[in-house]
């Protein structure tokens, strides 16, 4: 919805499982993009956006509302409301002389309430899955996309340089470094999206914040998101902190670092995903390690993981404009995790690295 709508209802807020003022339904809202583009977009809103897509830049002007009225005294037109979304919705299409013809919906997330509402109020339309459109779209990013995808890799490196060069102290929580992160993303100008940390070996076993502190000699295994302008970032860095780490953490940076720089280089137009996912495979191997999860990567963009997978069995070539995430990733007990990731942009001779933090194990000491 935010990718066709380009505006987001209540930024940073959970609307997932928002129920409407009255608590008669959960917020959910549809935009409509005719495939004749003379019967004009459309944007069914729950009545509890009230002025948001008309304040935050929503590029659709025709909003229609559905749920309890907000009723402003003194003003001559009160709101205009449907019941419910699909009542709405399935008021908009008859209106364009749409409910006739093929209806793409994300079957994958609309509720199965509203799906049978759509069967009774629009009896005469052709239900389809909106998502193999959508994926596909989704996979190229225009030169806007990633303008605001760069200028959140920037930030969100800055961010992560700033936490080895002065953030990090002797002593300090998994749960403070997550308070300066929230900081240090706002002063400039982004948020952040999420944090996966691990000082030391805790890292082997889980990489949520907790209270385990930051001694001298850990890797500090850290993945951020920033987020910006609706786009993501993701990145991750594995470095040592405050003194020389062990045999076993160096063995283990030096084989995560190669399989970075190999697969960076090996991402370009053509090359298909599932190579990509063998050849990290055959690295793990010679390095004598074992992968975290089954997979050498991912793309982003409004969310953070979105096609194309670097995962056995995707064999669609890749092409410029697609944004690769490459991450080998391993967890060893009694040394930690490691990870280093970075996002990048298919170009048409080769791709750009838009993450630019320092990834040498000993930078910091």
């Amino acid at each position: 919805l935010e990718y066709l709508t380009d505006f987001e209802w209540m930024r940073g807020f959970d609307k997932n499982n928002f129920m409407n003022e009255v608590g008669s339904a959960y917020v959910v809202s549809f935009a409509g993009l005719p495939q004749d583009e003379n019967k004009g977009p459309f944007y069914v809103a729950a009545s509890t956006e009230t002025g948001y897509p008309e304040n935050y830049n929503c590029w659709i002007k025709d909003v229609r509302y559905w749920g309890p009225a907000f009723h402003v005294q003194g003003r001559e037109q009160q709101m205009d409301v449907a019941e419910t979304p699909i009542e709405r919705l399935a008021q908009v299409l008859k209106e364009k002389g749409l409910d006739r013809g093929s209806v793409a919906v994300e079957w994958r997330h609309i509720e199965l309430v509203y799906y049978e509402q759509m069967r009774e109020l629009l009896p005469n339309a052709r239900i389809v899955d909106a998502e193999p459109i959508l994926t596909e779209l989704r996979m190229f990013k225009s030169e806007e996309e990633v303008r605001r995808i760069r200028k959140v890799c920037q930030i969100t490196s800055e961010v992560m340089d700033s936490v080895y060069r002065s953030a990090a102290f002797e002593g300090m929580t998994e749960w403070e470094l997550e308070h300066y992160l929230d900081v240090a993303f706002a002063q400039r100008g982004a948020r952040h999206a999420w944090t996966d940390v691990a000082f030391g070996p805790k890292g082997a076993n889980f990489v949520g914040p907790t209270d385990a502190r930051l001694e001298k000699g850990h890797i500090l295994r850290l993945d951020i998101g920033g987020q910006r302008e609706g786009y993501l970032c993701d990145m991750s860095r594995s470095l040592a902190w405050g003194g020389k780490p062990s045999d076993l953490a160096r063995r283990a940076h030096a084989a995560i670092y190669r399989m970075n720089r190999e697969l960076i280089k090996a991402v370009r137009p053509g090359v298909v995903p599932s190579g990509l996912y063998k050849m990290l495979m055959r690295m793990f191997d010679d390095e004598g390690f074992q992968a975290l999860t089954p997979q050498a990567g991912h793309s982003l963009g409004r969310t953070a993981h979105e096609p194309p997978f670097l995962v056995a069995g995707y064999d669609r070539p890749l092409e410029p404009g697609m944004i690769v995430v490459v991450e080998p990733t391993m967890r060893i007990q009694g040394a930690g995790s490691f990870n280093i990731e970075d996002t990048t942009l298919v170009t048409e001779g080769g791709c750009e690295v838009l993450t630019n933090s320092t990834r040498e194990l000993e930078a910091y000491l």
